[in-house]
């Protein structure tokens, strides 16, 4: 009976004072999100506004945990950008994560013409972010 009540007064103890760890390690450590980047390269208009909204609900999932900037293609400002990361052309769609090109074109089955269509899918985009904020699927 002895040590049950031992065993209990030191679960009581760790129940409410809890555990702690090194000071040291945690403070010191980033989240794994930490500088966690997306850049949407697009034209605003039909028939990209469709996939727009798609990709907008991925994203949603990810408020917090990732940066979003946003680059009309239409624009000097949007132009300059996709020149910048070697997007040339008539730039429909492209997503950068942490600046580099990870989707380019429409997602495949979405492209008003096969020469529009890239090699992903919506869920690649959701896949790829989920990998690098290491969350868990929304």
């Amino acid at each position: 009976m002895k040590r049950l009540g031992t065993a209990l007064a030191v679960a009581v103890v760790l129940a409410v004072g809890g555990c702690s760890q090194d000071k040291d390690t945690d403070e010191d450590a980033s989240p794994p999100t930490a500088g966690a980047s997306l850049d949407l390269v697009y034209l605003d208009h039909p028939p990209v506004q469709p996939v727009l909204e798609d990709i907008d609900k991925v994203l949603t999932a990810y408020e917090g945990e990732v940066e979003v900037s946003r680059h009309d293609a239409d624009t000097p400002e949007g132009q300059d950008f996709a020149e910048k990361h070697d997007l040339t052309g008539h730039v429909m769609i492209a997503v950068l994560i942490d600046g580099k090109v990870r989707f380019k074109g429409f997602p495949v089955g979405r492209a008003p013409m096969k020469a529009a269509e890239g090699d992903w899918r919506i869920e690649d985009l959701d896949t790829a972010l989920r990998e690098r904020t290491r969350s868990e699927a929304p």
